[in-house]
């Protein structure tokens, strides 16, 4: 297992860096779908054939 040590490592480096990479593109997508998208928690009432009704949002389940 000696010989294969310094493989392990390098693929431990590459994978802890992909992950980070990855957790940066995610934030930065959630951050834009933020300032376009109104939060879960808001709501906002529209007028439909006369009566206001209150539209809710579910909250958006997280990537898989």
């Amino acid at each position: 297992m000696v010989a294969g040590t310094g493989l392990e490592s390098s693929l431990e480096r590459e994978l802890k860096a992909w992950r980070e990479n990855r957790s940066r593109e995610h934030a930065q997508v959630a951050a834009q779908r933020q300032k376009t998208f109104p939060s879960a928690s808001e709501s906002r009432r529209v007028r439909v054939n006369g009566q206001e009704v209150l539209v809710v949002n579910r909250p958006r389940r997280p990537f898989a």
